[in-house]
């Protein structure tokens, strides 16, 4: 018994003295969100590890990293801007976001052990977003569903075909899209939408009153 407590007492200085040797053994960094959009901190490429997800704007996050050794060419961070275009607390589907890149902002550093670094991450320049958005408010007395050419769309977030009386539907919508043989179902009742492009990095804001489909907005997700 006394040979177990041993043990634990001295696993339990070894591993406090570990912890605080591996943090002089790492290079302290610190990344500043001065864009006006949440992003995603990558380490390397596009497609690396992800270091923070979704850090809000004008907030900072720290971490300790290990230190580049590669002769000076620095450690890579590559930026994910995230947008929210619908939240929890407006909507039932919850949080629904829409993120895009900008291929010039990947920021080298070279970091090492024991020293701290601050990285400013910058509002995107040329922020390539790959899809738009529909937002349709039921103002009718009764469930509605999005329909094009007999293929259903489920909302974005929840997944769901059904919009509810009173509530509003969230749909993502792929690609440079021509609007057109787009209907609002109840039933056996068809409502055609109105005829235009929709283009990528914008909401299209819709209203369904029981009679028929009028576009009430847009809003550019590209600032």
């Amino acid at each position: 018994m006394a040979y177990a407590a041993l043990l634990l007492a001295l696993l339990f200085f070894s591993c406090g003295k570990h912890s605080s040797d591996d943090l002089s053994d790492f290079g302290k960094v610190t990344f500043l969100n001065e864009s006006s959009y949440s992003i995603s901190i990558r380490q390397s490429f596009f497609s690396g590890s992800v270091l923070i997800d979704k850090l809000v704007s004008g907030d900072s996050y720290t971490a300790y990293l290990s230190p580049s050794n590669n002769y000076g060419a620095g450690s890579v961070f590559s930026i994910e801007y995230w947008y929210l275009v619908a939240s929890e607390a407006e909507f039932a589907c919850g949080d629904v976001w829409t993120g895009g890149i900008d291929p010039n902002v990947q920021i080298s550093q070279n970091i090492e052990a024991g020293k701290e670094y601050i990285i400013q991450i910058p509002q995107p320049k040329e922020l390539k977003l790959n899809e738009a958005f529909f937002k349709i408010q039921n103002t009718s007395s009764k469930p509605f569903e999005l329909n094009h050419l007999g293929t259903y769309f489920k909302q974005a977030g929840n997944g769901e075909l059904s919009v509810p009386n009173g509530k509003v539907g969230i749909y993502r919508i792929d690609g440079e899209t021509e609007i057109e043989d787009y209907t609002i179902t109840q039933g056996f009742n068809k409502y055609p939408f109105p005829q235009f492009t929709a283009k990528n990095g914008y909401i299209y804001v819709f209203e369904f009153n029981g009679s028929s489909v009028k576009q009430i907005g847009e809003q550019k997700i590209i600032f």
